[in-house]
């Protein structure tokens, strides 16, 4: 059993494995579980893999999510990601094998119209600077932002709750609690201004929107994740990207 297929079970989070068997983690839940071997103890190929994709996907007739392969597979969505490198490496891998097994496959035509450069997240040209120096010792910032008290982009998760914290009443929010256990925040927000009424939310913060599906973070037990940066095009959970959002906002608050 994988620790995507631990988590999609039970429905705990890795955080919690963790937070209970803080040495020995994953491994030493195999160990006392009876875990740590695969009963078949065979290493799939590439072909086997990609079979086993190409039957969901044509059940499907589209491209599966990875909860949705997971829900349905024999094969871990970790061990797909992990062999060919995350969502558009194995997308690409599948299209070449696919162009292979099975060239008039209309998926090939699907997700080719799926990957037209505007359904991509595209990412800002980074600035341009004439130096660059080695990283000597001292702290690390992120690109100067200058929004209102923040002088620097966030770099982590921290930096990701404090700039929520600044900006989550304008964005509709009410946050109830911060929580060390997943998912990280209880919150309300405003789904009507005018009859004041507002709907319960629970949020998981990440620096980037793919690290909650690195964590094994079950989806089923969270309604929002707030991340600096949207790297996840595949995400199945509504997404607030804060360094889209603080755009659209002032950079400084006057106070009367």
């Amino acid at each position: 059993m994988s620790r995507a297929d631990f988590v999609r079970i039970t429905g705990l989070s890795l955080h919690q494995v963790y937070k209970i068997f803080p040495e020995g983690g994953w491994s030493e839940v195999k160990q006392i579980s009876g875990l740590a071997f695969h009963p078949q103890g065979k290493t799939l190929s590439d072909d086997d893999l990609l079979k086993e994709f190409h039957q969901i996907a044509s059940a499907l007739g589209d491209i599966p999510t990875w909860r949705v392969f997971s829900d349905r597979a024999i094969i871990s969505a970790d061990v797909v990601r992990k062999r060919f490198g995350g969502t558009k490496g194995t997308k690409q891998k599948y299209i070449d094998w696919l162009k292979i097994n099975y060239p008039d496959s209309p998926l090939l035509q699907r997700i080719k119209v799926k990957e037209k450069p505007s359904a991509q997240i595209k990412e800002l040209p980074a600035t341009k600077l004439s130096s660059e120096w080695e990283r000597g010792d001292g702290p690390v910032y992120g690109a100067p932002i200058d929004f209102r008290g923040l002088r620097h982009a966030p770099i982590n998760e921290n930096g990701v709750i404090f700039l929520f914290g600044m900006v989550s009443y304008e964005l509709g929010f009410s946050v109830e609690a911060i929580h060390n256990a997943y998912p990280d925040c209880e919150a309300k927000r405003c789904i009507d201004r005018r009859g004041n009424r507002w709907q319960r939310v629970r949020i998981e913060f990440e620096y980037k929107s793919s690290h909650f599906r690195d964590h094994g973070h079950n989806s089923q037990n969270c309604d929002l994740i707030v991340c600096w940066k949207h790297d996840w095009a595949d995400c199945p959970i509504e997404i607030i990207e804060l360094k889209k959002i603080i755009k659209e906002l002032p950079k400084e608050v006057r106070h009367a």
